[in-house]
């Protein structure tokens, strides 16, 4: 198939690196799922962040040893249209009984880390055992508001990602690789 990519994106991780690193993050992830099961008989809540995550979330749980029992978590930490400016998060978790779980939250991308630090104050709030987060991409910025425990690969910079999940004004999503975009440096995910 010969997609129709366009000339401004820049191929940054191929499908090949993005499947070893799905498949290292799954082998270290793991061991924590399965001692999870064997000490609270409950699978491990995976949580991936809408809309972007749930491409990650995928071809992670493929490569998990364990089962995990699937969650919805859906955030907000922009204003549409307005440049991506910084706002209070919300959060969606209408759906998911935290207390006493262990969960496993899966995003695509942790850039302040603003989005998953706020997720996982509320999961503890709400009674979660424990809260663990997994990104496909951690990228390496100041201040950092959080680290997550399991990362496929740090990135240097301001670039915007497409692909994967990520998305270019609601377009492209759906690439199995990542791009970043050239001459739009001003923009920054969530």
């Amino acid at each position: 198939m010969q997609r129709a990519i366009p000339k401004n994106y820049k191929l940054i991780y191929s499908r090949l690196q993005i499947s070893e690193a799905v498949r290292t993050i799954a082998q270290q992830i793991s061991p924590w799922l399965k001692e999870t099961k064997d000490q609270t008989g409950q699978d491990v809540l995976a949580l991936p962040v809408l809309r972007g995550g749930i491409f990650f979330f995928c071809d992670l749980a493929r490569q998990l040893e364990q089962s995990v029992e699937l969650g919805l978590a859906r955030t907000w930490g922009y204003d549409p249209g307005t440049q991506n400016t910084s706002k209070e998060i919300r959060i969606d978790l209408t759906e998911v009984e935290a207390k006493g779980r262990s969960i496993l939250l899966i995003d695509d991308i942790c850039d302040s880390g603003r989005t998953l630090k706020a997720l996982q104050q509320n999961l503890l709030k709400s009674g979660a055992r424990a809260v663990r987060s997994a990104v496909l991409i951690r990228r390496l910025i100041e201040p950092l508001t959080y680290e997550p425990e399991y990362c496929g690969f740090e990135f240097l910079g301001q670039d915007w990602f497409v692909g994967y999940g990520m998305e270019d004004s609601e377009r492209w999503r759906n690439l199995p690789e990542i791009y970043t975009i050239e001459n739009t440096s001003e923009k920054l995910n969530s």
